[in-house]
């Protein structure tokens, strides 16, 4: 029987730097990110997710430790009486501080160089590393079902780089994955963004897709720059 694993990307996150005027804490930035939630629209998105037809009949869920995957997820966890398994494995990427002021193409770079990291950061392999660790006990204790996953965009891409090829990426932040030859992924990241992941018996990787959802409307990016 085969296992379905869906990668999810939470929803439209609150802009801290638009929308507060001053932030008083002694907390470090880890901790700041990990508590930021979604905005109104994010809240929407979120529901709207939830009742998909692809997403219906899930298992199990996993949520990464932030804040805002967590409300992604509620009104599927409601929806479907179903409870959420935090594991910080599914994190985002841990972005450090750059050596010397603004690094010249970060965005680029941290794709093309898995060794990448800036200090106190992690790298696209550090972060593909516990992301897999994470996956594959996430598979072997639910072997047959079907596993959704609510984590972030960095440390998605760099988890699905551990069976696609990265095509190309630019500054402009859009990203073009194939696997076996195909190309299953050519534009930016949405919020949310959604991949499935078919495994077979032996847990070996089948076919990977990015699922697109007709009702869910984007306005995150000018989509001109897609063309």
């Amino acid at each position: 029987m085969k296992t379905i694993v869906y990668l999810i990307r939470h929803s439209v996150r609150f802009n801290n730097k638009e929308m507060i005027e001053s932030y008083k804490t002694t907390q470090n930035a880890l901790l700041k990110n990990e508590k930021i939630v979604l905005s109104v629209t994010g809240e929407k998105r979120a529901e709207i997710l939830s009742n998909e037809e692809e997403l219906q009949d899930i298992d199990v869920v996993y949520t990464s430790n932030c804040v805002r995957t967590l409300q992604t997820a509620k009104y599927l966890l409601e929806k479907q009486n179903l409870k959420a398994n935090i594991d910080e494995r599914f994190d985002e990427r841990r972005v450090g501080l750059p050596n010397d002021g603004e690094v010249t193409n970060w965005y680029v770079r941290q794709y093309e160089d898995e060794n990448y990291k800036t200090i106190g950061g992690e790298s696209q392999a550090d972060v593909r590393n516990r992301m897999y660790e994470a996956l594959q006990e996430v598979i072997e204790a639910n072997q047959g079902k079907r596993i959704a996953i609510f984590s972030h965009g960095y440390a998605i891409t760099f988890l699905l780089l551990k069976w696609c090829k990265l095509n190309n990426v630019n500054n402009k932040h859009k990203l073009e994955i194939s696997f076996n030859g195909k190309t299953i992924f050519n534009k930016k990241l949405n919020s949310p963004e959604v991949f499935k992941l078919v495994l077979d018996e032996n847990n070996k990787v089948e076919n990977i897709e990015n699922i697109e959802f007709a009702d869910l409307e984007y306005d995150d990016f000018d989509k001109k720059e897609l063309e």
